[in-house]
């Protein structure tokens, strides 16, 4: 046992003094400022600044330490210290206002008497409360984005080329519409991998179901490559069926000279009747807001060229000079079909006729009413395809059913209207074939 542990030595060091107050007495220790301390009971200050030490006389005849006399003693904090006692105590230890010291009978022994200190609990004000509560919400915030933003990041990192950062993620409007494959049931027969052995015959070279990244590089190669071309050879040797291709770039120069593209915007994938994929993009034009739709035919995993027709919108015959002519002999033009309700002029017979909207997607000026004979075979072979299926939620209306054909047109004789013509031949239900 330490010096400072013997009952004799612990009783000297405290002295008993009066409250001014409640008249009651506390034990303190020796040498202590009155105004420091508080009443245990009246929680008020035991002294003034000009008494250093009162001590009654039980203090000064020493009178033995009992159960009975052991006072709590009581450090006023700076909140509690009394607004008239500003000046610092010399022998003051830092954060030592934190702590209540008192005498207590040791446990492990009853005779002797210990020191015991505890700590106060601080208590914080609503505002303090209120700022530590937002603070770490905020960190939650923060920690929850950054692991959302790492899981994406480590997901779609291998999958991701060159984007547009500056637009939502959205899928393009155009390029749904050019992949909306036929609905028909012996098209998509035909096209699967397992009726198909064109697919399955070189299982090293099997062309993936959906877009990759070296798709997508290769096809924007190809794209560079056409816009820098300097002659129509180089040009006619990264298209499709450059020998029809060629003859039709050499009428009519759709394509627009010094044009750049830099990233892919959106793009999609696409199976075709023959077991060829077909791959659309959405490119952007130079650091315009404007983009450019392309084409591509895949016919093997190492085999991908451009699909020039689809790509700038190439028909034998302009929709201007079409409408202004007004012929009677069929042109074809490749456009897509959706059901339509408009019956006029020649065409106002219900019972007879079909109609049907005929455009292109991204061309709002591309837009006519065709119709179809339902007293022919032809005519009862395309509605049947652009019957609407029903839906599989109760309640909800049909889905619409459209195709993309290239459709043979022509007026009939005495055209009331530049806007309404006769389709009478559909021979590729297929832009790409």
């Amino acid at each position: 046992m330490t010096p400072k542990d013997i009952p004799g030595n612990l009783a000297s060091q405290w002295a008993v003094v009066n409250c001014l107050f409640c008249k009651k007495q506390v034990r303190i220790r020796a040498g202590s400022r009155l105004s420091k301390l508080a009443c245990p009971y009246c929680s008020k200050p035991l002294g003034n600044e000009d008494e250093p030490h009162q001590t009654s006389s039980s203090s000064k005849t020493k009178k033995p330490i009992s159960n009975a006399n052991l006072q709590r003693q009581r450090r006023v904090t700076t909140k509690n210290t009394p607004t008239w006692d500003s000046n610092p105590e010399p022998q003051t230890i830092p954060g030592q206002d934190d702590t209540t010291e008192f005498l207590e009978i040791d446990p492990n022994n009853k005779s002797e008497m210990r020191l015991r200190r505890v700590r106060r609990k601080v208590h914080l004000r609503p505002w303090q409360k209120a700022k530590r509560i937002l603070v770490y919400s905020l960190l939650v915030i923060i920690a929850v984005a950054s692991v959302s933003l790492l899981t994406i990041l480590v997901f779609r990192g291998g999958n991701t080329v060159t984007a547009d950062l500056n637009k939502p993620e959205i899928p393009d409007p155009k390029i749904s519409e050019l992949s909306n494959p036929d609905p028909a049931p012996e098209i998509r027969g035909a096209s699967d991998t397992r009726q198909n052995p064109l697919l399955n015959k070189n299982p090293e070279n099997e062309i993936p179901a959906s877009i990759t990244r070296e798709e997508r590089d290769a096809c924007l190669e190809i794209i560079h490559s056409f816009a820098t071309a300097k002659t129509p050879e180089e040009r006619m040797a990264l298209v499709v069926h450059p020998e029809i291709t060629g003859e039709r770039m050499k009428r009519k120069r759709l394509h627009p000279e010094n044009e750049t593209y830099s990233e892919i915007i959106d793009s999609n994938k696409l199976r075709l009747e023959s077991g060829k994929f077909a791959i659309l993009l959405a490119v952007r034009i130079g650091n315009l807001d404007q983009q450019r739709y392309f084409a591509f035919i895949q016919s093997s995993r190492d085999d991908i060229k451009m699909h020039w027709e689809v790509s700038f919108g190439y028909q034998p015959i302009p929709l201007e000079l079409f409408k202004k002519t007004q012929p009677e002999q069929p042109h074809p033009f490749r456009a897509k079909l959706r059901n339509g309700d408009f019956f006029a002029n020649t065409f106002d017979d219900k019972k007879r006729w079909y109609c049907v909207e005929v455009y292109y997607p991204g061309n709002p000026d591309f837009l006519m009413y065709g119709y179809l004979d339902r007293q022919t075979p032809f005519g009862q072979g395309v509605i049947a395809r652009l019957d609407q299926s029903e839906n599989i939620i109760p309640g909800l209306p049909a889905i619409e059913t459209t195709l993309s054909v290239i459709a043979s047109m022509r007026f009939p004789q005495n055209p009331a209207s530049n806007n309404q013509v006769e389709i009478v031949d559909i021979p590729s239900y297929s832009w790409f074939e």
